[in-house]
């Protein structure tokens, strides 16, 4: 088989609507990995979010967690790489978010504060973490991301604004069009799938990367074949090799059979 790795996204990818592995997509992955291929999961999400599907899909490669930021394994319990954002810069970008009244998430590790009621429901309801609620934050440790949430038009001019302003200091990226997320300037998705790569000894030609967001794209530049949702904006469609169905019609499925059943 040409394909050994598959780095596959959650939310909007792997997941559906009420995020939710679906059987067809359990029961592929299920099919390829017991033929050998071996699958990583690649999230936005922290690690306690992202653990319980590593038990769901048997699927136990060290997890892609917060975009990159930290890989740890489920067996375990190894870090594997750990990235916090520079103390100063998370300051600076902290403080212009209060300052704009922008709704704001802190990533400690696992640990998340948060500054509206309303986002640590979400929290709650989304990724199954109990998030502390601080109106302001002062800054003690370093995070390892930054996430902005709020209406759509705003989140993009937040983005273009601090893609802009830290060009080269941070890594900045849109995992849905109501979030921003901010981390150092080294981490992403594809740098943390490179990283499992070379550990693996596998070739990017080896590898299949599948998403639907902007911080998906950097995984699709690693990968020999990188495959975009359905239910993907244009601008990631337009980067992909392939496009497959959406998350609603198990695209995933769709993709893993058409190109490892080769």
């Amino acid at each position: 088989m040409k394909y050994k790795l598959v780095a596959v996204d959650m939310d909007g990818t792997l997941l559906n609507d009420e995020h939710k592995v679906s059987n067809k997509n359990r029961e592929t992955i299920k099919k390829f990995a017991d033929q050998g291929v071996n699958f990583i999961l690649a999230s936005g999400r922290p690690y306690q979010s992202l653990y319980p599907y590593t038990k769901e899909l048997e699927v136990y490669l060290p997890l892609v967690t917060s975009n990159g930021s930290i890989v740890k394994c489920p067996l375990t319990d190894n870090i594997y790489h750990n990235k916090q954002i520079q103390l100063d810069l998370a300051e600076e970008i902290l403080e212009y978010g209060y300052n704009n009244s922008h709704g704001i998430s802190l990533y400690f590790g696992d640990k998340v504060i948060t500054n509206r009621e309303s986002i640590a429901q979400v929290h709650n309801d989304l990724e199954g973490i109990k998030a502390i609620i601080e109106e302001k934050h002062k800054l003690k440790e370093a995070p390892t991301k930054i996430l902005f949430s709020g209406d759509p038009k705003k989140m993009s001019e937040l983005f273009a604004l601090l893609a802009e302003r830290y060009e080269d200091k941070l890594y900045i990226t849109q995992s849905d069009e109501e979030y921003v997320e901010v981390m150092d300037l080294e981490v992403s998705k594809g740098n943390a799938l490179k990283y499992m790569m070379d550990k693996m000894n596998i070739d990017s030609e080896e590898v299949i990367a599948i998403g639907n967001q902007f911080n998906d794209v950097a995984m699709f530049e690693i990968a020999g074949l990188s495959i975009a949702m359905a239910n993907s904006p244009e601008g990631v469609k337009n980067q992909a090799d392939f496009v497959t169905k959406t998350n609603l019609e198990d695209g995933v499925a769709y993709a893993l059979e058409r190109f490892l059943s080769e």
